[in-house]
């Protein structure tokens, strides 16, 4: 139950952090929004609704016939008179962008406008609004109360290492879902904006706004899988053994190696074979706090930091030597230290 509650409560979690972000963080804002200024289909929408608005102020026709009446008293050819006359016609869509920045004095006295940009309209709006509003509330410690269910799952279990395998592919998958789940509301949204909505500026609203939401669910999932991976490896199969026999194998080869040049560790590595779980322990919660205090983690960051990790605990094992720490204990008459 509590392994089932942890996933359900991830899920939730990354939706609480978006919404308070997205709310609380300016700057997080800003950098959502900002590039849609250079979408080009937000940039055809917005002006197709600026000239709309615009010229809901401007009398085009009479404006159009002003001009053919000037045209012709000012001593113009007729077919220049013609042809300004035309613009009354099919192309008078394509010239009303040219009459506004052509500078006349009617387009100079329209009045400050104020227009609104609809991307999503419905009546669920406010309930939206709500639940939202209800996310970016715990936002701030909804995660930290699913990371404690998830470890009361573990520590209550009598195969740890098997639920927390479990555990971190629960998540995973909730990951996985609530992704699907994106791609699904997105075909809902679109197909239920009103005709008049540009569709290619709609979705890349809706892009913009859930960018960052995406790379949550992405570095989450990757978090998971890496714990499982972990978790696995570090268990009695065949298959973790041999892997980890495989990598101690080369790394001691490497040691060799560098032992036959002139490498001897000494103290260092009877101390670091003497204190190898601790060393171990606090390998792996530096990359904790490192993870956690990071400001919006990506998948890249995740990834970097699971390949710092792994780096540590090869440096560890080279450093571990051994054969001199177990010499020096029999020397001493001291308890030949347990392997890690």
């Amino acid at each position: 139950m509590l392994v089932i509650l942890a996933a359900l409560l991830s899920v939730l979690s990354v939706v609480a952090v978006w919404a308070d972000s997205m709310v609380a963080d300016t700057d997080r804002y800003v950098d959502t929004v900002a590039p849609l200024a250079r979408n080009p289909a937000v940039q055809t929408a917005v002006t197709n609704r600026a000239a709309t608005v615009i010229l809901e102020q401007i009398d085009v026709k009479a404006l159009v016939g002003e001009l053919s009446t000037a045209a012709q008293q000012g001593g113009a050819p007729p077919a220049v008179a013609k042809l300004v006359g035309e613009l009354s016609g099919p192309i008078v869509d394509r010239a009303k962008d040219e009459l506004v920045r052509s500078g006349f004095s009617r387009a100079a006295r329209i009045p400050e406008v104020h227009s609104d940009f609809v991307v999503f309209s419905s009546d669920e709006l406010a309930k939206v609004k709500t639940y939202t509003r209800i996310l970016q509330i715990v936002g701030s410690w909804l995660p930290v109360v699913t990371v404690l269910i998830a470890a009361a799952a573990v520590l209550l279990a009598a195969h740890r290492r098997r639920v927390l395998v479990t555990t971190a592919l629960a998540v995973a998958f909730g990951m996985l879902l609530l992704g699907v789940s994106l791609t699904v509301f997105r075909g809902i949204y679109l197909d239920r904006l009103p005709a008049e909505v540009s569709q290619d500026a709609a979705a890349a609203v809706f892009d913009a706004l859930v960018k960052f939401l995406r790379a949550t669910i992405r570095a989450v999932a990757a978090v998971a899988l890496v714990t499982a991976c972990g978790a696995f490896l570090t268990g009695p199969s065949r298959a973790a053994v041999t892997m980890r026999r495989a990598c101690a194998s080369g790394i001691a080869s490497m040691r060799g190696v560098a032992g036959s040049v002139g490498l001897r560790l000494g103290a260092v590595g009877r101390l670091v074979h003497r204190h190898k779980r601790w060393i171990g322990g606090l390998i792996l919660l530096t990359a904790l706090i490192v993870l956690v205090t990071w400001s919006y983690p990506s998948t890249a960051v995740v990834l970097w930091i699971v390949a710092a990790v792994l780096a540590a605990f090869a440096v560890r094992e080279f450093l571990d030597d051994a054969g001199t720490a177990d010499a020096t204990a029999r020397q001493n008459g001291e308890k030949e230290p347990r392997p890690s």
